[in-house]
């Protein structure tokens, strides 16, 4: 396994219990795959510097994990497919 941090921003409209779950549910992908989130950092609601989708802010938070690659790849299509995620960036520390 190796190490991972993963910055992902949510779309802040939806409701505070919304939020968590979507965060949670990030989490549990990892875990679920046999990973180990070794860190969480709510950052909270950040103005954005240019408009994404129509909205100009985003819940953004960032997760520091150890996890297999195929934990990695269906982390990018959680954020690709689900709607509750604006972005997401998955990277390995040096």
């Amino acid at each position: 396994m190796r190490s991972y941090e993963a910055m992902v921003i949510v779309d802040s409209r939806l409701e505070e219990g919304d939020i968590q779950k979507a965060v949670s549910r990030f989490t549990a992908v990892i875990t679920d795959g046999g990973g180990q989130v070794t860190g969480v950092e709510r950052w909270g609601v950040r103005r954005f510097a240019y408009e994404i989708d129509h909205k100009n802010e985003g819940y953004y938070f960032v997760t520091n994990f150890q996890a297999a690659e195929e934990i990695v790849e269906k982390l990018n299509q959680t954020l690709h497919v689900s709607d509750e995620y604006i972005r997401g960036k998955i990277f390995r520390p040096e």
